[in-house]
Order: structure tokens, then C-alpha cells, then sequence
């Protein structure tokens, strides 16, 4: 539980206090802290236990980082500072976040933009297991009990692992521990209870495991107010008065939401109702409730001449693996087929449209259901009541439509509703109107990490355009010599993220060497550092030409 000290009344959170930890992170960051995110880091260092809910692509990770960073800033000011006198809970020496994230993609993915911040983080999972033992004849839970190390990224099944509990023996270890954070805390309902994944299940009693002073910080974008939101706070034996919700709207206005009755089977080898999205030309996701539709809907559209003969990928058909997890920049589409509840539509349709520009129209998210689901809604809503479990397994419907419980009201109210996107407020109780803060003075908002590289050494604005163009050039030329599957399904930008490049641009004179590179180099660039040296040394050439006025390509 969280340990709530006797300091100041006001603590972090106070407005007076918002302003100041804003001003002492800012620099630290490629782009200023919403207001939303700096309220939970701040309610965080109060020693609250934070539920926060935000949309799909609204910065999130920031709650997570921004903790981290606020950390290290305040371990640097005197213990006379006023700020730091606010400070209303227990810190540690060396203190040690440990973040649970539901993919081991994800999971290495963050590490390397946390290590990019300037936190030394380390990710666990069976994959970094078996490959530092077997390529680096090392132990990463030994390598986690170094003092240096601030992050600790983990599966939620690491949690409940031996190597976890023999570690957590270990008392400097133990006592090092601040957080436990937790990204998608909804899955703990839609994954842990239905025993997709029991470990989500498991993650209160991790934290009972830990230290008393220990805060709890998970964020969604789907966690709906109410019966879910209190059992999420049962399960993770949360106490009135110790934990705070931070609820943003997540709806995303951009995104248009667009329900569609199916004019065939589930069970069918064809599917003419998604023509359009090969006539269409716009990049899509298409999620299916089972690797056997999913399969079938992927021979049909593979079987249509203007796809075969098109070497563009412009669709991806996936399961629920890619509901979290996953921002790919230039998805146009999401289509899900059956969706199972307003939950899983919202996490779903936020693949879509994650980055301006859009394209015209904008991103959609298209929802098929059934004819039976149809009725299945109808009769939901002329009881006014959820569906009793029974009628649900007697209805004939097609398997693959048949849904893993009962149809609540709240999803027949929203299949069946007028206004999709007022049926979403309401159910998630989005607000209205936001807490903002009042603006940073401009020298507060430096866009760069720097740490302190004298202003002789650092890129000009030409060479960091330059350096940006170059190295996505570079990153696209590594994603289309890839002959792996696995890289084939990616974007380019998740080799080399426009954020990293940023952080390489900041750190340019310090990287010469390959360990000066290694902890920008992600899972999917792995075995690529020579290559990426190479190129840096080439830019550094060509930023010298810059620095004299002449052409760099010009050689």
C-alpha cells in the first residue's frame, strides 16, 4: 500500500507545485507534459496509488516517464529547496520502478525510449532471458540487482516467476522498490478473468509483496467508470482514501466509428462485404475474435488478383495479440468483426489515425456484426438487463459469434444506438471539460535533451533536419532488405522511432563508438550497429561540410 507521510499537506499536486515540477522535467522531454499526465506523476509522488484513464495515443507513457524523471531531478536539487521540501512521502536511495507491460514487444520497445531519457532500464522477459544467456553468457536478474539500473520492464507472468520472488529476497533490492506501474490495467478484467492470461490476475497480490511504501500507477484508455472500475480496485486491494482516478475523455474525435451488418456467415469461405478495403487503397487492420476467421478472411482477400499482384501490404488481419501494444503510424483503417464489448471497440479503433496528417476521408473504425447479434442486442435492451449467461449459450448463432460470457446492456445500448460516439461518452463517463494549467514561461520549454553538451557541439536546427532525413532514409533501407517475417509486419519507424533519432540527434558528439550506440538499438534493429555506426560517422562528415557553408551531398 501506499505509505502517506507526515509533509506537507499540500504535497506535489498543489497547482503552486504542478508548475514547478513542469518547469523541472520539461527540459528532459522532445515535447511539453499534459496536464493530465503531470497531475498522476505528481499524485504518484504523493504517495497515491493512480488509476488513470486516457485516450488512445494521448501520451500515456509520459505518466510512466515523467516519474522516472522527476526522480532524478529531484535527487539533484538540495534537500533546503521548497519544492523538494513538498516532497510528502518515502524516496529511497537509488530508487527502482517496476513497469508491467502487457507484450514483450512493447516491453523492449520502452525500454529503449526509457534508456533514451536517460533512465537505465532493463526489460525481462523470456525472449531477453534466453538471449542474454545464450549470446552474452549473462543473468538479467542479476544484471537487475545492479544499483545503476532505475527501470525494471517485466511480463505480467515475471511477476509470479521464481527468479522474481528469489530476487525480491535480496533486501537492497527489495528496498530500492518505489513503483509498480502497470500499462492497459483493463486487461486485468478482459485477459486475467476469462484465463487468456490468469497472471494479469496476480498483479494485487505482486503488489502486496512489496514494500508498504510502494504506489501503484496503471493507465487505459478503456477502463470503464463503475462496476469495472471498482473491481479493478478490489482486485488490486485498493483502500478509500489511498488511490486517485484521473479520468480523461478518451474519445477521439478525429476517428469516425461505423457499424455495419454482415450480409453473410462467420462461418464462410467468403466475405464480399470487405471488398472495399482492397478497392480502397487505405492501410487496415482487420480484428478478428479467432485465428479460424481470421485464416479464412486472409484466404479470401489474398485470393483477389488486385491484391496478389499489388507488392504494397495495405491490410493486416490479426487477432487480439495486436489489441495493445502496437502504434503504427499510418493505419487509415481498423475493422473489427464481432466485436465483444464498447471496451474492445475503443482499444481496438485507436490503432487507427494515431499520427497526423490523416488522410481523406479520416481514420474509421468499422465494426461488423451479425444479424444474430443484432437480435441477440434488441432482445438485450427491450429486458433492460444483461443477458443471462444460459440464453447466450443456447442462442443459435455461429460459434465464432457466440461470446465468451453474456451481452451486457451497455454494448446492446451502444450496437443499437443512434449516436455512437455520445453512447461512448456516456459509458465511459468522459468529461466534458479538462484541468488545465496556466502556460510555461518560454525559456521553460527547452525541446531538446542535451545534458549540458556545450552549445559549440550541439546540431543546428539544418543539421538535425538533415540528420532526421538521413536516418529514417537509413531505417527504411534496413526494413526493405528484411527478409523476416516478423520485420516484413512492422512499419519502417519501428526500427529506429522518430523519438530515438531525436535522442541520437541530441547525444551526436558523444556517439562514436558501438557501446555509445547499443541502447538506442532496438530488438527489431538488433544486428544492424555496425551499419547504423557507419552511417553516423558519414553524417558527421557531412554535418562538418554544413558547419562551413558548404553543400553536405556534395562530396
Amino acid at each position: 500500500m501506499s505509505d502517506l507521510s507526515d509533509g506537507s499537506p499540500l504535497g506535489l499536486s498543489a497547482r503552486d507545485n504542478l508548475v514547478k515540477v513542469r518547469q523541472l522535467i520539461r527540459p528532459r522531454f522532445h515535447h511539453d507534459i499534459h496536464d493530465y499526465a503531470l497531475e498522476a506523476i505528481c499524485k504518484a509522488m504523493d504517495g497515491f496509488h493512480v488509476i488513470s484513464v486516457v485516450k488512445t495515443g494521448g501520451g500515456k507513457t509520459t505518466i510512466f516517464s515523467g516519474f522516472m524523471v522527476l526522480l532524478q531531478e529531484l535527487e539533484k536539487l538540495r534537500d533546503s529547496d521548497n519544492l523538494k521540501q513538498c516532497v510528502c512521502r518515502h524516496i529511497p536511495n537509488n530508487p527502482l520502478c517496476i513497469i508491467v507491460y502487457p507484450t514483450k514487444g512493447l516491453e523492449e520497445e520502452m525500454a529503449d525510449i526509457f534508456n533514451a531519457l536517460g533512465i537505465p532500464s532493463l526489460a525481462i522477459n523470456e525472449d531477453t532471458i534466453r538471449e542474454a544467456r545464450t549470446f552474452h553468457k549473462t543473468d538479467l536478474w542479476t544484471q537487475a540487482l545492479d544499483l545503476k539500473v532505475r527501470c525494471l520492464l517485466l511480463s505480467p507472468e515475471q511477476l509470479t516467476s521464481k527468479s522474481f520472488t528469489t530476487t525480491l529476497s535480496n533486501s537492497l533490492f527489495y528496498s530500492r522498490i518505489i513503483a509498480l506501474n502497470v500499462d492497459e490495467i483493463h486487461l486485468i478484467l478482459s485477459w486475467g478473468a476469462t484465463g487468456f492470461r490468469k497472471s494479469f490476475r496476480d498483479i494485487g497480490n505482486a503488489l502486496m509483496r512489496l514494500p508498504r511504501w510502494t504506489t501503484f500507477t496503471g493507465v487505459t484508455a478503456t477502463l470503464a467508470s463503475g462496476a469495472d472500475s471498482q473491481k479493478i480496485t478490489q482486485i488490486l486491494g485498493f483502500r478509500s482514501g489511498s488511490f486517485v482516478f484521473t479520468r480523461r475523455s478518451n474519445e477521439r474525435p478525429e476517428l469516425q466509428f461505423i457499424f455495419r451488418t454482415l450480409r453473410h456467415g462467420l462461418q464462410k469461405w467468403l466475405f464480399p462485404d470487405l471488398d472495399w478495403i482492397l478497392d480502397g487503397r487505405r492501410k487496415t487492420i482487420i480484428y478478428c475474435r479467432t485465428i479460424s476467421l481470421a485464416f479464412r478472411i486472409f484466404v479470401y482477400i489474398t485470393s483477389r488478383d488486385m491484391f496478389v499482384n499489388d507488392s504494397d501490404c495495405q491490410v493486416m488481419i490479426t487477432t487480439d495479440a495486436l489489441k495493445v501494444g502496437n502504434d503504427f503510424p499510418n493505419i487509415d483503417d481498423v475493422v473489427v468483426i464481432d466485436p465483444e464489448d464498447p471496451s474492445d471497440i475503443l482499444q481496438k479503433g485507436g490503432r487507427a489515425g494515431r499520427r497526423p496528417p490523416y488522410s481523406t476521408p479520416g481514420p474509421c473504425c468499422i465494426c461488423y456484426f451479425t444479424e444474430a447479434t443484432i437480435s441477440r442486442a434488441k432482445a438485450v435492451l427491450k429486458a433492460g438487463k444483461d443477458e443471462n449467461s444460459a440464453v447466450a449459450e443456447q442462442s443459435k448463432v455461429d460459434s465464432d459469434s457466440i461470446r465468451k460470457g453474456r451481452m451486457t446492456l451497455s454494448m446492446a445500448h451502444l450496437i443499437l444506438a443512434r449516436c455512437i460516439n455520445a453512447e461512448i461518452n456516456s459509458h465511459f463517463s468522459n468529461p466534458v471539460a479538462d484541468f488545465t494549467l496556466p502556460r510555461l514561461p518560454r525559456e521553460a520549454a527547452s525541446t531538446r535533451l542535451t545534458f549540458g553538451i556545450p552549445m559549440a557541439d550541439r546540431l543546428t536546427d539544418k543539421m538535425r533536419t538533415y540528420g532526421f532525413k538521413t536516418l529514417k532514409a537509413f531505417r527504411y533501407k534496413i526494413w526493405d532488405a528484411s527478409t523476416s517475417p516478423q520485420i516484413e509486419m512492422l512499419p519502417p519507424a519501428a526500427l529506429l522511432p522518430d523519438s530515438t533519432i531525436g535522442s541520437m540527434l541530441d547525444q551526436f558528439v558523444k556517439l562514436k563508438a558501438l557501446e555509445d550506440i547499443s541502447s538506442y538499438v532496438n530488438c527489431f534493429l538488433s544486428g544492424h550497429e555496425e551499419e547504423l555506426l557507419d552511417q553516423l560517422q558519414l553524417l558527421r562528415v557531412k554535418f562538418n561540410r554544413m558547419k562551413i557553408g558548404l553543400d553536405p551531398d556534395e562530396m
